[in-house]
């Protein structure tokens, strides 16, 4: 069928007359393995019950420009519904996607600031997904529409990444605090190698960015392993869970289901992120003892920051202390980790004071020493885990039918 085949007035007549609604696909935490927020997908239902995809009527909104009226009408419900949620999960964090031409126009930020504003929802509750395609000529009008809905706390989701050929462009210019990774490449992972790269690659770049990660199509188990395994933050996808109308997603949220979850994902990730930083002391020492103290100020910027707190490594064992695990698991990791970021911050200071080599060698050998000592005792703790899960797995097995139909979950050390 094609689009043209519904007239434009007859969408219209289905917004005003109340059949366009939202359904909503649960999003999972690979953290807790449980619900912290959803997609409201748009969905027309007819008087008669029968359901219009989305496909046969959405993209003539947009070529028309009518997806802006559909939007300053539908905001409403989404809010309404989110509402709803919060009484069950005050937390909760609903995707709305918008396009281009929402974003050109103030009413979007208006909406969301009284309804802010009035408290009926919080700005946690909302977030806001565009895609690439949808801002490839940003004008300076989507960019301060952007910079308003951050200022009012909301989150923006770069959608559909790995598609197109300037989201490096736009992610670096533009105010993402998360990053979808397109259902197209997560689905052909087990087909071609080079989707895998692509989803490994973009896990990592959000990573050293500190920007979270929702994978969407994921269909089977398999897949959801692998990306638990490789520290992606959030799952969304059929395997999971459907869309569905907002009382069957309220019934979801009060049976609260939980799904595979595991730490050794959120560690590797941890890990690879202080390694970055180890590689930014390094880089920089190589760079300044190569070049005049007068060429300084042009030292690629690299967000060098020494406290323990500001690495991912940091973040992880302060999650464990709030999360009651026992300090004796990561006590020696946190002594060394807090040491190494000291002695990688007096490494920059020794070079910057332009002493003689031998004094550079030393403050290196003592940074590489303790960065030595942190990767001993991370490899710990993973052997560990690792183990206890295996442990943990094979126990389940031996004692349930059906276990061999889960997915491993690394235990939680204690």
């Amino acid at each position: 069928m094609d689009n043209s085949a519904i007239p434009l007035a007859e969408i219209e007549a289905a917004l005003h007359a109340g059949e366009l609604c939202f359904h909503y696909q649960p999003k999972i935490s690979f953290h807790s393995g449980r619900i912290v927020g959803g997609e409201a997908l748009l969905r027309w239902k007819k008087s008669d019950g029968s359901l219009v995809p989305p496909g046969l009527f959405l993209p003539q909104c947009e070529e028309s420009g009518f997806i802006t009226d559909i939007t300053a009408v539908m905001v409403n419900e989404l809010v309404q519904d989110i509402a709803r949620l919060r009484a069950l999960k005050p937390d909760i964090q609903i995707a709305f996607n918008v396009s281009a031409l929402d974003l050109l126009s103030p009413y979007l930020v208006k909406m969301l600031r009284s309804y802010i504003g009035n408290q009926i929802i919080s700005p946690g509750n909302i977030q806001i997904e565009i895609t690439e395609t949808a801002i490839v000529h940003q004008s300076g009008r989507i960019h301060a529409t952007l910079l308003d809905l951050v200022a009012l706390g909301v989150e923006i989701v770069m959608d559909d990444f790995g598609t197109g050929y300037s989201s490096l462009d736009a992610l670096s210019q533009l105010p993402f605090s998360s990053l979808k990774i397109d259902q197209g490449v997560v689905g052909r992972m087990s087909e071609d190698p080079k989707n895998t790269h692509i989803v490994r690659s973009s896990l990592k770049m959000a990573r050293d960015m500190n920007i979270k990660t929702i994978a969407e199509g994921i269909e089977n188990e398999t897949v959801y392993a692998f990306l638990l395994a490789s520290g992606c933050s959030e799952a969304q996808g059929f395997w999971m869970a459907r869309p569905q109308p907002i009382e069957s997603f309220i019934q979801v949220l009060k049976d609260d289901p939980s799904w595979p979850s595991c730490e050794l994902g959120f560690l590797y990730n941890a890990w690879s992120n202080h390694l970055a930083y180890r590689r930014k002391v390094l880089d920089t020492v190589y760079t300044m003892t190569m070049t005049r103290p007068e060429e300084w100020v042009n030292l690629p910027k690299m967000d060098l920051r020494h406290h323990a707190a500001y690495c991912r490594l940091g973040q992880w064992y302060r999650d464990m202390e709030k999360a009651g695990f026992s300090e004796r698991v990561y006590k020696r990791l946190k002594d060394l980790h807090n040491q190494m970021h000291v002695a990688g911050d007096a490494l920059i200071k020794t070079v910057k004071a332009q002493p003689d080599h031998e004094a550079i060698i030393e403050a290196s050998n003592a940074f590489l020493q303790l960065s030595e000592q942190v990767d001993q005792e991370v490899s710990r703790i993973v052997a560990l885990s690792f183990a206890e899960g295996l442990r943990e797995n094979f126990s389940r097995a031996d004692d349930e039918d059906d276990a061999r139909n889960e997915l491993p979950r690394f235990s939680r050390f204690s």
